[in-house]
């Protein structure tokens, strides 16, 4: 019979196995992001070099902090895209920051249930100069949430802006089941002003820029540091930085901060990102509860008796045992030994009390660690020939090699057990994120320096991103193109995917220039849907002979999802 330890080791080389698997996407898409705190100037320059449009993106998400005016860059980013064939998924401003969303128009029958939220930090919550802007949508099988955030300022508020981060992810909420918070995105993509400085003094960080060292400050950068100790940021993603720190420069130089503030130079400016599936299959893999127990708390309510945690810590020799964390000794290898342990410790346990870990004083400060290893040595005492098995088994898949040769003190040791159970969660964590590296790809990551009228340097990244595009669009129009004589009606009409709810009476099909971004602001006339068909009265042809577009927009998706060309006769 199958003991709860060994149900815990078996999930533990359950999940261990699926480790071999990889993750398999259809295809990828181009997705380009750009942060830029404009320093509360008016564009003076070209943003076209910011959207990366030699490389050719899908989709394009720009982020901007300390607007000097809320229209005037946005407005300047989709004239140059509109004439590249995107349009515009989604704008959101909150005082004078701002996130804009464009994809190429291709896509628009793949991205759907399009919603936006945005956290004030500022002052307490009250004021939107500091928080979290963020456009959300179905990318074709996935769900996408692009977050542009302005942290708190100064070296010293990394708390503050730990918490505002905790702040943002955990307040935006949405109306889709599928995603209906930040954290529940298949992918998350975080830019903005973070605001993270380099925790060191002023010369040592500007001596470091100037002999082009620069990299060896990154040790010291206060997101690597806060990520790396779980306070904020955790499970997210960030491509390699090359680039020279992106703040504080004197306006129109490239020179550092001459000013009385005399800021020390920092990166602020960032891109990350988060995969949801890769972050789940972590957090199972290094659950070491039993089935159903999904938080590590819950082995402190493990019962052992005293005499499971005697005999293997005072009765160690200097044997080896081919095994890993489930470790045993070679004595317990042998069937009559093991049989003779079996009947000491079944007469010692007659005489002495049970112990119940989460309530007995003696243990109630011992660490997660701690409790396994006593699990481990309880393991190793009733059921050695199991665990030696099981445990070089675990370890071979874990590091896809030979066994390691465990030394019996890695148990008996605390801190030497912690240190082994350390590296088979740096491997399973290894292997998981292997599965998952294709998820993301950083194509490039960079600032942008020829950009001189703020104090701080614009950052992109182009990442490559798995989703599945082998699907069907949800509504076509029938006819790719439709001819509109000057003194006739027009009638359009639509097929739906079989299994889809049919139309809403609040759909429209919206009339728009060849060269539209944003279906609101730029249609020439519309009329809803009424029994797949949709009718324009003669009066509301345009007059003259011209190319347009026909657009359908979906109420139940929120968003433009079918579009067909228009010739006007």
């Amino acid at each position: 019979m199958i003991t709860n330890l060994q149900h815990h080791v078996l999930i533990v080389l359950q999940l261990l196995l699926t480790l071999t698997t990889h993750v398999k996407m259809v295809t990828s898409l181009k997705v380009h992001i750009v942060t830029y705190n404009t320093g509360n100037t008016r564009p003076r320059e070209d943003v076209a070099p910011l959207l990366g449009l030699g490389l050719d993106p899908d989709i394009i998400s720009v982020g901007f902090e300390e607007l000097g005016d809320t229209d005037d860059w946005e407005n300047e980013v989709d004239k140059v895209l509109a004439k590249r064939g995107y349009y515009r998924v989604k704008l959101v401003t909150m005082s004078i920051m701002q996130i804009v969303v464009f994809a190429k128009k291709e896509h628009m029958p793949f991205i759907t249930h399009i919603q936006s939220e945005y956290t004030k930090t500022g002052f307490g919550g009250t004021y939107g100069n500091k928080g979290g802007t963020s456009v959300r949508f179905r990318l074709y099988d996935k769900t996408v949430a692009m977050v542009n955030t302005h942290l708190s300022a100064h070296m010293d508020q990394v708390h503050i802006r730990d918490e505002e981060y905790w702040n943002i992810m955990s307040e935006q909420d949405f109306d889709d089941p599928m995603s209906e918070h930040l954290y529940d995105h298949d992918y998350v993509f975080w830019s903005g002003d973070l605001n993270y400085r380099i925790q060191l003094g002023n010369e040592e960080v500007r001596s470091a820029i100037k002999e082009g060292k620069h990299l060896d400050l990154l040790g010291h950068d206060q997101l690597h540091q806060e990520k790396q100790a779980g306070h904020a940021f955790i499970g997210f993603h960030e491509a390699d930085i090359t680039f020279p720190p992106t703040y504080k420069f004197d306006p129109e130089t490239d020179i550092y901060d001459t000013s009385q503030k005399n800021r020390v130079p920092a990166w602020c400016d960032r891109v990350l990102w988060r995969i949801k599936a890769e972050r789940a299959e972590i957090a199972h893999a290094l659950n070491w509860a039993g089935e159903g127990e999904t938080d590590t708390s819950s082995l402190s309510s493990f019962t052992l008796s005293a005499s499971d945690l005697s005999d293997l810590e005072s009765d160690y020799s200097s044997d080896h045992c081919e095994v890993d964390g489930a470790c045993g000794s070679k004595q317990f290898l042998n069937p009559d030994k093991a049989k003779k342990k079996a009947k000491k410790t079944k007469k010692k346990k007659k005489e002495k009390k049970q112990i119940d870990i989460s309530d007995d004083e003696a243990y109630a400060n011992r660490s997660t660690w701690e409790i396994m290893r006593k699990r481990t040595i309880s393991l190793m005492k009733k059921t050695a020939v199991y665990a030696a098995t099981t445990g070089s088994a675990m370890l071979r898949t874990a590091t896809g090699s030979a066994p390691i040769k465990v030394h019996k003190a890695d148990v008996a040791d605390p801190e030497r057990f912690k240190n082994l159970m350390n590296t088979l969660e740096r491997e399973k964590v290894s292997l998981v994120k292997e599965k998952y590296e294709n998820c993301v790809k950083p194509l490039v990551y960079k600032s942008h320096p020829e950009y001189k009228q703020s104090d701080h340097k614009p950052v992109s990244a182009l990442l490559e991103v798995g989703v599945n595009t082998n699907l069907e669009p949800v509504i076509k129009f029938q006819k790719d193109k439709y001819t509109w004589k000057k003194g006739e009606k027009l009638v359009v009409s639509f097929d739906v995917r079989p299994g889809i709810p049919g139309f809403s009476a609040w759909d429209w099909v919206a009339i728009v220039d060849s060269d539209w971004t944003d279906y609101h602001k730029h249609y020439i006339s519309y009329q809803y849907v009424s029994k797949e068909t949709a009718k324009f009265p003669w009066e509301q042809h345009p007059g003259a002979a011209r190319t347009l577009n026909l657009v359908f927009v979906s109420s139940k998706m929120n968003a433009p999802v079918a579009s067909a060309l228009l010739e006007c006769l």
